[in-house]
């Protein structure tokens, strides 16, 4: 029951950072359509997209940094979910970066200021997962000691 608890906990974890640097990432989004002169328009179902994607590549991290302390195992896990997010980032910034013609020196400094804080934002999930999820520094053993 407490694993399941743990694993519970990182789930709600994962879901309440990814939702809210996903939202932070979309409000950067169109600031880099409006440095391009690109179109603001945003589906909705793009930006539930945009929130799941950054949810789902924190629960690795969450989840593990709830079951175990291990440094490795918790590496491991909040690389996975960064390498993703920043693959998915990477290729959609290229398209964005390469779309932008005639940019006078205003908007190439926007522009570069969104993809900065993009990149500041996936840096930056799993260090925020890992404060919000260890809270405290010594986790509670998942198997109770016999006595």
């Amino acid at each position: 029951m407490i694993v399941l608890r743990k694993i519970g906990l990182g789930l709600a974890v994962a879901g309440v950072v990814g939702v809210l640097d996903g939202a932070a990432a979309r409000v950067l989004m169109r600031g880099v359509a409006v440095a391009t002169g690109e179109t603001t328009a945003f589906s909705v179902v793009a930006t539930i997209g945009i929130l799941l994607i950054f949810a789902l590549t924190a629960v690795p991290l969450a989840v593990t940094a709830e079951l175990t302390a291990r440094r490795a195992a918790r590496l491991t896990a909040g690389v996975m979910g960064t390498v993703v997010l920043a693959f998915f980032a990477v290729s959609i910034g290229l398209q964005e970066v390469t779309n932008a013609h005639g940019l006078d020196s205003l908007h190439w400094v926007a522009l570069f200021a969104c993809v900065a804080g993009l990149a500041a934002i996936i840096g930056l999930q799993p260090w925020v997962v890992l404060r919000v999820t260890r809270r405290n520094p010594t986790p509670a053993p998942l198997v109770e000691p016999a006595s």
